[in-house]
């Protein structure tokens, strides 16, 4: 049975991680893994060293995305969209880019962005 507790592998870690890195999604992990997202989320509950590596992954994954912003907006990317990639940032990587609505817009998102640069 694809998915289940016991088709877990250690070797899944390292796929998720790279996959993540790559600059893809959750989703993508589980096309590769042949699991559903029920499924990944049992495991990161379960095996520690997989939800590290989801977190790494997805870290990794969130330098690389603000990496392409800031070559945009240096104007290294030949019609880079900078609402494009800002609507990319604040719906991947909410917990750093969603745009707080308990501040009065002190801190914005182009705020944040700046501060990372």
């Amino acid at each position: 049975m694809a998915g289940s507790l016991s088709t877990y592998k250690p070797e899944y870690c390292e796929i998720a991680t790279r996959v993540l890195e790559g600059g893809e999604s959750l989703a993508a992990v589980c096309c590769e893994l042949d699991i559903s997202r029920p499924t990944l989320y049992t495991w990161k509950d379960t095996f520690p060293e997989f939800a590290e590596a989801i977190a790494k992954g997805l870290q990794k994954s969130q330098r690389d995305w603000e990496r392409l912003g800031k070559q945009g907006i240096e104007g290294e990317i030949k019609n880079f969209q900078g609402s494009s990639w800002m609507f990319t940032m604040k719906n991947r990587f909410r917990d750093d880019y969603a745009e707080d609505k308990k501040d009065d817009g002190k801190n914005s998102v182009i705020e944040k962005l700046l501060e990372k640069l």
